[in-house]
């Protein structure tokens, strides 16, 4: 027969005998079973205990202290705080009990809560304080005691902290809206403001072409209001003249006046005079002396009454010539008849004229006053009105000034609306780009961007593997650590080699292997009971279930083989070895936590033992995802297998080499 069938056959009978020894009593069976069910007990009552512990946080007592006041915000009443404890109150996350700080502190500290949160009475002006010119950071109080439970505490730190986000998303949702309200009524602002900025403009450019316009006239004005000025010192100066002239019309029309109206006073008995003169002239015949005589005292007298007159000298010379004619005649003979009849007829001329000569003398006397009153007038008059030339004159003169002044303001105007315009121009221009910049959102847009701002971050996730509850999470760790714990117990009762065999046989690699493989078995059927209940009872979302059941059943034959080489090489020693193996393994495999947190030395031995590689493997086929961290893991365990399969065989081939009848003797652990 060939070595390997041998070989075989030798392994066969030697599992045989072993099993035959497990189930040889009924005690023996007992133990067995309880044996075998170690990782189904251990597992899968551990990873039920924790299948979905967050799903039964409403169980765990809390307390809830609100002492918030309240604020007003924006002209409404706020109270942050009990917005949030309602919703706290409503969500039923946790058991929470409403109740005094007081009664809080004393629950958290004798165990009635496994914690509290408080809502002190300065949250919500805290929260209002944001907006104002002395922000105050808002605190939301969280009372712990790691004595109650330390998971609690942490559970209730990451509960708060969700709390204090939600409130932060409301607050800046709030202040977000509010930012975009005003932003929208500083569009619309800049919308009227570019609409004023128009008709600024408009009105500028007509301000500008008015101020032009102006700006001429007032230099036409200018020009003229210097001719007037020259034309009205020119007016002044004529006024003078004329002032000066009928005040002398006055004085020479006065003197006029008074000369006629001595003189009207001086001929009143000039007609009765006169016919005196005419009757006297009959009688002169009676004496050319006497009337010689007569004559020259008539002349006499009548040059004296001349020379006191106001008869005008020609007429004077007339009267005295005629007068002295008749004194001529009236001394000559020849002459005296002749000068007689003449006297005669002058006396009758002057008789019949001497009425309309008094006559004429009262109405030159009656004119003259007219005249003197009328330059008397009009010498008021031309004083009045050299007045009112100087005024003008002086008035034309500011004029003049006045009106170049405004020419040259008229001219600045008109620059200045000019520039105006320009700006105007500019200014609408700015607005116009200002308001394209300025985003124009509806309420509703105004209302989705806030919800943005708020919370401006959403994760999504995309998970290549996914478990699906906490208790699935932790499975690919138990899994791994029931099947060392089953293998591990399985010792307690399997003989790592049989000593008869190794004795009476002395085929190493045969014993050694029937060593294993009966352990191995058990194992298999332990793994495949965790796996029913795991896959049954507990409803564990498996993504390769056949896969995962060779996994298993790879790991625990690993295990096996681990185990029997301390064993072997070791005995009871070895056999202890394998529960501080567990326990470093237990440590190290990263079942919990990443492994990358470990201390270094820890992680060094993540690296090297099996557990963790086990434990990837067990992840890979239970969530899906990626092979990488598969293929690894089974070439890891399987350099594990081998190594210890090498290793039993070398243990118990120094074994059978020297072997001893008190090696045939029961071992204290195992057989």
């Amino acid at each position: 027969m060939s070595a390997p069938l041998t070989a075989i056959r030798t392994i066969s009978t030697s599992v045989r005998a072993e099993f035959a020894r497990l189930v040889s009593s009924r005690m023996a069976v007992l133990a067995l079973v309880a044996l075998m069910t170690i990782p189904v007990v251990y597992g899968g009552l551990y990873l039920w205990g924790n299948k979905d512990p967050y799903g039964s946080l409403d169980k765990v007592p809390a307390a809830i202290v609100v002492a918030d006041e309240g604020a007003t915000v924006d002209g409404a009443k706020q109270n942050y705080g009990r917005d949030a404890a309602d919703t706290l109150l409503d969500g039923k996350k946790f058991a929470w009990h409403e109740v005094s700080a007081v009664a809080a502190s004393r629950g958290v500290q004798n165990g009635t809560y496994d914690f509290a949160v408080e809502f002190p009475a300065s949250f919500s002006s805290d929260i209002a304080s944001a907006s104002g010119d002395a922000p105050v950071p808002a605190r939301l109080g969280l009372l712990t005691n790691d004595t109650n439970s330390y998971l609690s505490t942490t559970i209730a730190t990451q509960a708060t902290t969700t709390v204090r986000a939600a409130i932060v998303e409301k607050v800046g949702r709030a202040a977000t809206l509010q930012l975009l309200d005003g932003v929208q009524s500083l569009r619309d602002g800049l919308s009227d403001a570019a609409d004023g900025a128009q008709q600024l403009s408009d009105g500028a450019h007509s301000a500008s072409d008015g101020a032009t316009e102006l700006s001429d006239g007032a230099s036409s004005a200018a020009d003229g209001a210097a001719q007037l000025a020259t034309g009205a010192a020119a007016a002044d100066a004529g006024a003078g003249s004329l002032a000066s002239g009928t005040a002398q019309l006055s004085t020479g029309a006065s003197s006029l006046s008074s000369g006629l109206q001595t003189l009207k006073s001086s001929t009143t008995d000039l007609p009765m005079q006169a016919q005196t003169l005419a009757a006297g002239a009959h009688r002169i015949a009676g004496g050319v002396t006497t009337l010689h005589g007569a004559a020259t005292d008539a002349e006499s007298s009548l040059a004296a009454a001349l020379a006191t007159s106001d008869i005008p000298a020609d007429q004077q010379a007339v009267l005295l010539a005629k007068v002295g004619a008749l004194a001529v005649a009236t001394g000559d003979g020849s002459q005296l008849a002749t000068g007689t009849q003449a006297l005669d007829a002058g006396a009758a001329k002057l008789a019949a004229s001497a009425p309309a000569l008094q006559a004429a003398i009262g109405q030159a006397a009656d004119g003259a006053a007219a005249v003197a009153s009328g330059a008397q007038s009009a010498a008021t008059g031309a004083a009045t009105l050299k007045d009112g030339t100087a005024k003008l004159s002086s008035g034309a003169t500011a004029l003049k000034s006045g009106t170049a002044e405004l020419a040259s303001g008229a001219s600045t105007l008109a620059d200045g609306t000019t520039q105006l315009a320009d700006g105007a121009d500019t200014l609408h221009g700015e607005l116009v780009d200002g308001v394209a910049k300025t985003p124009s959102k509806t309420d509703a847009q105004r209302s989705a961007t806030a919800d943005a701002v708020a919370d401006p971050v959403a994760v999504k996730q995309t998970a290549q593997s996914e478990a699906q509850n906490y208790g699935a999470g932790l499975a690919p760790f138990f899994i791994s650590l029931a099947a060392w714990i089953g293998i591990y117990a399985l010792f307690l009762l399997v003989r790592p080699l049989s000593r008869r065999a190794l004795t009476a046989v002395r085929r190493p690699v045969a014993t050694a292997l029937a060593g294993w493989a009966t352990p191995a078995l058990l194992g298999v059927v332990q793994m495949i009971g965790l796996f029913l209940v795991l896959a049954g009872p507990l409803g564990l979302s498996i993504a390769h279930p056949v896969q995962l059941l060779g996994f298993m059943a790879l790991v625990s034959v690993t295990y096996a083989a681990i185990v029997l080489a301390l064993n072997v090489w070791l005995g009871s020693v070895g056999q202890f070895l394998g529960l501080v193996l567990m326990v470093v393994q237990l440590v190290t495999a990263g079942g919990t936590f990443p492994w990358q947190t470990l201390p270094a030395p820890l992680a060094a031995l993540h690296q090297a033992l099996p557990m963790a590689h086990a434990v990837d493997g067990i992840r890979a086929l239970v969530y899906g995802g990626g092979s990488a961290g598969l293929s690894s893991a089974l070439i890891t365990l399987l350099i594990w297998l081998a190594v210890s399969l090498l290793a039993s065989i070398a243990g118990a081939a120094k074994q059978s080499r020297f072997r001893t009848l008190r090696e045939l003797r029961p071992s204290p652990i195992g057989g």
